[in-house]
């Protein structure tokens, strides 16, 4: 699991974004496939992007955007859990 991983949530009325900074290619693959484990098992479909600084480093972003059923806070829950990440900015 990522260990150097930085997350940064932003949650308002509706709209939840949860930003997670990797380190290297093997966290942003972490990152990603946890992320697609998750997505079926919370019957979500985030919007996602990815925006790499260089060839290692970079952000993973999720963006949950009209949440009437408040789901984007359990997924983040569970997805922080799995990567080991105990809090957040």
């Amino acid at each position: 699991m990522p260990k150097d991983c930085k997350a940064h949530i932003q949650m308002e009325e509706r709209y939840s974004r949860l930003e997670l900074d990797y380190e290297n290619i093997d966290e942003k693959k972490a990152i990603c496939n946890i992320v697609n484990d998750l997505i079926p098992k919370h019957k979500v479909s985030p919007q996602i992007t990815v925006c790499p600084r260089d060839m290692e480093h970079g952000e993973y972003i999720i963006e949950f955007h009209d949440d009437y059923d408040k789901k984007a806070g359990s997924f983040f829950e569970d997805l922080l859990k799995k990567l080991g990440i105990e809090k957040c900015d």
